[in-house]
């Protein structure tokens, strides 16, 4: 199973059309299961062959945009109850449209319970201050529960934190999920001059520069992307790739690159 998680720049002066950055992405990535943030529906609608969730209309009126969990060659049914021992408790996340919880289901059965996620970078009051830090603890909050719930064992979170890794990373590992990035770090050489570790020289860099800061060719390359997962799933992982490093022509499309996990399907 092929699970990607891609920022297509929605928000703000998007590069491409959903639809061509679909196409892109079918062309590119040729996931299984792909978690979109910052999207939209496509004009044309969802693609033939593809299932999807989502919130129409996206975040809200200031934010027509959202994020979607799609997948083809499996269905997906929404979360909105979870068993805790014996009992079912129902289950929501905070920031509507920003994020989706879904099972995914193969076979008739439940491969993985995806948890596609965009960090809204707003401070308590909901007002913009530029990081993902202040809904990343509420995200996290929400999806203890979740971790602690029959779907534990086989839960992914995937998508933009809006976070460097020093930041994040070590908040999902408090819930015993996995950073599939830095988790197989070895298997790659240090970036130059990685902007995640310019304040930290002692940094095993195994990043992927997932986010250009702008348009300049000076302009900061950051990872801000991301694919966590149980210790179960995590030890399901085949291969994990992604940045820039792998999507050549990414930022010619968005300022995003994508994060692509292949997991063993059992």
């Amino acid at each position: 199973m092929r699970l990607a998680t891609w920022n297509l720049k929605q928000a703000v002066a998007p590069k491409r059309k959903m639809h061509e950055l679909w196409a892109w992405m079918e062309s590119n990535i040729n996931p299984d299961v792909v978690v979109l943030t910052e999207a939209k529906e496509p004009d044309t609608g969802i693609p033939d062959g593809w299932t999807a969730v989502w919130q129409a209309g996206g975040i809200g009126p200031k934010r027509r945009w959202g994020t979607i969990v799609a997948a083809k060659d499996a269905e997906l049914r929404t979360v909105d109850s979870i068993g805790v021992g014996r009992s079912t408790k129902s289950f929501a996340m905070p920031f509507p449209g920003a994020v989706e919880v879904v099972d995914v289901v193969v076979n008739g059965s439940v491969w993985a319970t995806v948890v596609g996620t965009y960090a809204l970078t707003i401070d308590l009051d909901g007002k913009s201050c530029g990081h993902g830090g202040h809904s990343i603890t509420q995200i996290l909050s929400a999806l203890k529960p979740l971790c602690e719930s029959d779907r534990g064992d086989r839960l992914i979170v995937a998508g933009d934190m809006n976070l460097w890794p020093r930041d994040v990373s070590h908040r999902f590992k408090r819930l015993g999920l996995v950073d599939l990035i830095e988790d197989t770090r070895d298997q790659r050489d240090p970036l130059p001059d990685c902007a995640n570790c310019k304040d930290d020289p002692v940094a095993n860099c195994g990043h992927l520069w997932t986010h250009k800061n702008g348009n300049s060719p000076n302009a900061a390359r950051q990872q801000i992307d991301f694919i966590f997962a149980s210790e179960k799933m995590a030890q399901r992982l085949e291969s994990i790739h992604g940045g820039v490093q792998d999507f050549h022509d990414a930022w010619d499309v968005s300022d995003h690159a994508p994060v692509v996990a292949e997991f063993q399907i059992v």
